[in-house]
């Protein structure tokens, strides 16, 4: 029988945020599915968004003992929504309170002193308006126009341009021209430009140490996209004289993509190469997979022994070494 975790939220159409949620377990996919009327065909797993209606929320309550109640709060616009709790890394997850989705809130306590959407939809857009209507906020538009090398990868041939809203407090509106001149600085994103972000945005320091360290330990840094390869017991004492700054001259080695929410996957790397002794992570900006990596997008790749050097010169940041064991 097919199973899943999922929330119920309540969504306050004036705060536009979440303001109250459950956590319940789903012990037979295909009821909720007959509950909520889902296109099975299009969303088998439930990765979508669904409206519920109160006779749907009577039924989940009742069907899997929720006891969700948000006519509760006795608030006049409020609407339900229900989504499957994702696997792996969750912003629910992290110790503070992450400004994504809280966003207009949090800038009426005066506590997030910036706003930046992109593509906003047109719902969101109006719930901010409102407030710079009333002189609250202050709000600035940028278009961008899409460039023809990345045409190709846009799902809607019409979308030719990007459109960037801010949003400030009243004061603040310094921090639009700030963080657009970090946007354009065109160097590559990394943890010190994450964290001069996280600073226009309004995170506080002990906020942007634990994300970055966070980040860090995950996925192998901030900025670039992370890959991975085994390591037999020369190469990982070469790495060390090296210090950690660069990946052995292998004769040959198989990269893959990183995924830190896959661990078991990952480690099934390491036990299919007999001579290996631990795993490399390291990263790589996209431009440079692109140039690089030809192929599949998702890998794996044969590299010689003659691009390594080339990889090297374009790391973003030091190799990790994951899974270490004894040698064979």
């Amino acid at each position: 029988m097919s199973q899943g975790s999922f929330i119920l939220s309540a969504f306050d159409l004036n705060l536009w945020c979440s303001i109250l949620e459950t956590r319940f377990t789903v012990d037979d996919l295909g009821a909720l599915q007959a509950i909520i009327d889902a296109d099975i065909d299009d969303d088998p797993d439930f990765t979508g968004f669904y409206s519920i209606d109160p006779g749907e929320l009577n039924d989940i309550n009742q069907r899997f003992n929720v006891g969700f109640d948000p006519a509760s709060l006795n608030l006049p616009e409020i609407e339900v929504w229900l989504e499957r709790e994702r696997k792996g890394r969750s912003l629910r997850d992290v110790p503070y309170l992450v400004h994504t989705n809280f966003e207009l809130p949090l800038m009426l306590d005066g506590r997030k002193k910036l706003a930046r959407f992109t593509d906003i939809l047109p719902r969101t857009e109006e719930a901010f308006d409102r407030w710079v209507e009333k002189g609250l906020f202050h709000k600035e538009v940028f278009l961008k126009r899409i460039p023809p090398s990345l045409k190709p990868y846009v799902i809607d041939p019409d979308h030719r341009a990007v459109r960037d809203v801010y949003y400030t407090l009243k004061g603040e509106e310094w921090r639009i021209p700030a963080m657009n001149l970090l946007w354009k600085t065109g160097v590559g994103w990394n943890q010190h430009f994450e964290r001069l972000e996280g600073m226009l945005f309004g995170y506080e320091d002990w906020e942007m140490d634990w994300w970055i360290a966070h980040r860090n330990e995950q996925s192998g840094g901030i900025g670039g996209v992370p890959f991975c390869c085994t390591v037999d017991s020369e190469g990982l004492k070469w790495m060390e004289l090296a210090g950690f700054k660069a990946l052995p001259p292998l004769h040959k080695i198989q990269v893959h993509i990183y995924d830190p929410d896959e661990d078991i996957a990952t480690a099934a790397f390491l036990a299919e190469d007999e001579s290996a002794v631990a795993l490399a992570r390291f990263k790589l900006s996209l431009e440079m997979r692109r140039k690089l990596l030809d192929g599949d997008a998702r890998g794996p790749w044969q590299i010689n022994r003659e691009q390594i050097p080339e990889i090297n010169r374009h790391l973003k940041r030091q190799v990790d070494v994951l899974f270490p064991r004894s040698a064979p």
